[in-house]
């Protein structure tokens, strides 16, 4: 049987390692794309959080146009944030929607006495929300005007005789006890997993396809089931190929997660720029981590060969198998914005859901080894199920050669 099961597995992963196309989805492009789109997104953000810190521009409404209400923004507002220019517009909202202009500010004419009576004046902000930058401009303006309304008290508050602590009963300082290494790895922990999943669906999708689906359009499928080998070992020969096509998939990426590193260290951050520091794995951690990544795959391969058998062509199964990528991917975005520590506990028994959480614990730092247990338990449950019911579709006659 296993002497059987060798030869299938042989014979298919030579027959794919020479088809240009096999190759090319499974190793040339993660190793390519996968750097350019870490450079791209990280660059990309980078870029736009630049242009909106930068020359952020501002024009007055009509009836703000006055010296005296120039005089305030220019000399006292904004003086401290050189960023923030002042432009002349006759028509600042045309201007605005024009993105000549950033941001429109009105200000109240009577500023001045209001000051003087000790209450507040009104200061009306206009923007585009439909722009990023304009958007996003405001809290560098709102940032501006917390510094004047400061200025302004500590003067109210020195007139009384006061000093500033007057009116601060109490201070707030924000502490991080969270370490380094758990803090800068926290970005790669987010979207590293995800990766790893949809390649995982990937992977394989064309080795699945060829090997069944493939098999049946070029009327190969039939001698190969007459041959000596039982119909088990020809479907565990070609199970075990998917399986190796999406681990070679996974490892082609790392490499370009590698490659994308030592071209741009920074395309690790995503453009978050938040350095990737003090990075470090404990080997019992990261022997589940990579068990749990291979139970996907063989989940995976299970479905995936279960699907291609199900199929009547090859186009037909590109279709199923397309459907089961975008099915992968839901669950995987399930713990998307939940910090590692916070994963709850029901997690580690859902499929996909698991072997996402698990890399996110195990790349985050806080490792919970009985939680990772449980995921590769679970996980190894579900590579039986799939594997049983490709057996099962693979043993149906009237399934395998359906018209």
């Amino acid at each position: 049987m296993l002497k059987h099961i060798w030869t299938v597995f042989k014979k298919e992963v030579k027959d794919l390692a020479r088809d240009k196309r096999t190759l090319l989805i499974s190793l040339i492009v993660p190793m390519v794309i996968i750097p350019l789109l870490n450079s791209f997104v990280g660059g990309g953000m980078e870029k736009l959080q630049k242009d909106i810190n930068e020359n952020v521009s501002i024009a007055l409404s009509d009836d703000s146009r006055t010296d005296e209400i120039k005089e305030l923004v220019k000399n006292r507002l904004f003086a401290k944030n050189n960023n923030i220019k002042v432009v002349d517009e006759e028509k600042p909202i045309e201007a605005l929607k024009q993105d000549k202009v950033r941001l429109v500010i009105s200000i109240d004419k009577e500023f001045k006495s209001r000051i003087a009576e000790g209450k507040p004046f009104q200061i009306d902000i206009s923007y585009d929300k439909s722009k990023t930058k304009s958007e996003g401009s405001i809290w560098i303006v709102r940032q501006a005007i917390e510094e004047f309304n400061k200025s302004i008290l500590n003067e109210r508050i020195a007139g009384l005789g006061k000093s500033p602590e007057f009116l601060e009963p109490t201070r707030i300082e924000e502490k991080n006890v969270a370490d380094e290494a758990k803090t800068s790895t926290s970005m790669l922990a987010t979207f590293l997993p995800i990766i790893i999943v949809i390649l995982m669906t990937v992977g394989g999708v064309p080795a699945a396809t060829d090997l069944v689906a493939g098999e049946k359009e070029r009327n190969t499928l039939e001698p190969l089931l007459t041959t000596k080998p039982k119909r088990v070992a020809i479907l565990l020969g070609k199970y075990f190929t998917v399986t190796l096509f999406s681990f070679v998939t996974v490892i082609a990426s790392i490499f370009g997660l590698i490659i994308g590193y030592i071209l741009n260290p920074n395309s690790l951050n995503m453009g978050s720029g938040q350095n990737i520091s003090g990075f470090f794995v404990p080997i019992p951690a990261l022997i589940l981590a990579i068990l749990l990544a291979m139970a996907l795959g063989m989940t995976f391969a299970g479905i995936q060969i279960a699907l291609s058998t199900y199929a009547r062509s090859f186009k037909e199964a590109q279709v199923y198998l397309s459907f089961l990528m975008i099915a992968a991917m839901v669950p995987s975005y399930a713990n998307f914005f939940t910090q590692p520590a916070d994963i709850p506990f029901y997690y580690y028994f859902i499929p996909v859901i698991n072997t996402v959480s698990a890399f996110k614990v195990v790349l985050g730092g806080t490792i919970n080894y009985l939680n990772l247990l449980i995921a590769f338990i679970s996980s190894a449950v579900h590579v039986v199920i799939a594997l049983a019911i490709a057996v099962s579709m693979f043993g149906k006659e009237k399934v395998l050669f359906r018209s």
